[in-house]
């Protein structure tokens, strides 16, 4: 069965329930059948058939309950009243006047799609100059709403578990075309189109509501209360690449048909936040939290800060910053501490130990009086002397014995690159392992992959900018283990993350939630 339609309106509501009720009766009728498999070949046809007799009486029962629902005269009325308040909170001061019950098809998780009538209000348009809205023009307020159907969850065409199954998908397979597949093979037949507009969809709504709590985070009093109160965590910053098209569509079409169009590589940023255990590991009992931005670095440390004001971080008995060296990380990372209101004594910064040795490696490549067995060796030995007290300050002393000669240049470039840090405190690697501090960014640099890079960076793979801000971030609350906790949170018009003060916010990790390594 892929389609129902019902005639609910309030006198007939009795018969589509009927209607329903028999449809669901001939179905459990079939899975009473006594018949069994005797092959292995009938024994994989009959699971596959119970198993879309089973979807199929799933989606009745809902469109049963669904129908049950909009038969309630107190939820009518309440879903009404909301849709009304959210209107003026919108501004829209004309009358919303009741407009009847209107056909609308709504696609179930086992893809039913159950088409019914449902009330429909709308704004007057009394006194409205002008030619009516062209298609597709709709007000910041939009041209009408369904407020039973709001007040259920259900958007775009589907129900809340429908819209999360797309989702999930859309951001967790390789392509679209293997996206639409796995939703066919557990029950769920949608064109690319569909399945793409729900997960954007899903992603923009998230993102907003991110934004709004981090934006709200930075303007609130710093929370006294804290879910990392006297625990240690760690936080780092790193970037990844994705390409982007942006297509002229006021130009004319070429001759193959499309308009022309320029791709660019853009650098989506992530955040990592997680808690430290007493070995200074990553503690697996609490999820850690991802955030990805396509905006620049001015705004991804303004999240940042938004971030750990919103999650207490000043209440944390130590943090920890990881990362790379790029400029544009170091330039601002003492700064957003201070604005997050974490006292300067309790934040460690670290340049990542490895991004460390490969400059000490492209020292040694620099220079040519040395064989390649030679610089091999030394890079080994330079190393492991790295991680001995003073261990830093000897390497970039010795370095700056080899660099004579023409490729000195070269040489000093990184020679005064690792200074740099040494002289801001960022390369105590002895001191900070005695101490069971991290010294490497592998969590970050972990996320990029799993997040970005194995689904965004593919080749001849190209994103819409918008479309791929909101992808990206389902993917990382996917990968984070938090889909769960989001997709509720979205439908409570809320971010995931909860107040500071509520100690669940890193939650214990649940089964099935995505690999936290």
């Amino acid at each position: 069965m892929t389609a129902l339609t019902v005639y609910t309106t309030p006198k007939k509501m009795v018969h589509a329930l009927r209607v329903v009720g028999t449809t669901m009766a001939g179905l459990i009728a079939e899975l009473r059948d006594d018949t069994y498999p005797a092959t292995a070949t009938e024994m994989l046809a009959m699971e596959k058939r119970e198993r879309s007799l089973a979807q199929s009486i799933a989606d009745l029962s809902i469109a049963r309950r669904l129908i049950m629902a909009q038969r309630d005269v107190a939820v009518r009325r309440q879903a009404a009243a909301e849709t009304r308040r959210r209107y003026r909170e919108q501004g829209v001061t004309r009358p919303v006047k009741d407009k009847g019950w209107s056909w609308v098809t709504i696609l179930l998780p086992g893809g039913l799609r159950l088409q019914m009538r449902t009330p429909y209000l709308r704004p007057s348009r009394k006194g409205l100059v002008g030619r009516p809205r062209s298609s597709g023009k709709r007000g910041t307020a939009g041209i009408g709403a369904y407020p039973v159907l709001e007040r259920l969850g259900i958007e775009v065409g589907a129900s809340p578990l429908t819209r999360s199954m797309a989702a999930r998908q859309t951001v967790l397979c390789s392509s679209y075309a293997e996206a639409r597949e796995q939703l066919a093979r557990d029950g769920l037949d949608l064109d690319v189109s569909q399945m793409v507009e729900l997960a954007s969809h899903t992603g923009q709504f998230a993102v907003a509501r991110r934004d709004e709590a981090l934006a709200a985070a930075l303007e609130a009093p710093l929370p006294r209360d804290s879910m990392v109160a006297g625990r240690r965590i760690r936080v780092s910053v790193d970037g990844g690449r994705a390409r982007t098209r942006r297509t002229y569509h006021k130009a004319k079409k070429q001759e193959n048909g499309r308009r022309p169009f320029v791709l660019e590589w853009r650098e989506p940023r992530i955040i990592t936040v997680d808690v430290l255990d007493d070995d200074g590991e990553m503690d697996r009992r609490w999820r850690p939290i991802y955030e990805v931005s396509l905006g620049d670095a001015d705004k991804v440390f303004t999240q940042l800060c938004g971030l750990l004001r919103l999650i207490g971080a000043n209440q944390a008995a130590q943090v920890v910053f990881v990362s790379d060296g790029a400029e544009w990380i170091w330039n601002r990372a003492a700064e957003v501490f201070e604005r997050a209101g974490i006292d300067g004594a309790k934040v460690v910064l670290v340049l990542d130990f490895y991004h460390a040795t490969e400059h000490v490696a492209g020292a040694l490549k620099a220079c040519r009086s040395l064989t390649a067995e030679q610089r091999a060796s030394l890079t080994r030995l330079f190393n492991k002397e790295m991680l001995e007290a003073g261990g830093p300050a000897s390497v970039i002393a010795k370095l700056r014995a080899f660099a004579r000669g023409r490729r000195a240049r070269a040489m000093n470039k990184e020679i005064a690159y690792l200074d740099g840090h040494l002289k801001a405190g960022r390369l105590r690697y002895f001191d900070l392992r005695e101490a069971k501090v991290p010294i490497g960014s592998g969590v970050v640099e972990s996320a990029v992959r799993r997040v970005i890079n194995l689904r965004f960076k593919s080749a001849s793979h190209c994103w819409c900018e918008e479309r791929l801000e909101h992808l990206m971030y389902l993917r990382a609350i996917l990968k984070s283990g938090r889909w769960d906790d989001a997709m509720e949170a979205q439908l409570e018009g809320r971010h995931f993350l909860p107040r500071a003060s509520d100690t669940t916010a890193f939650g214990s990790k649940r089964s099935g939630e995505g690999n936290h390594a």
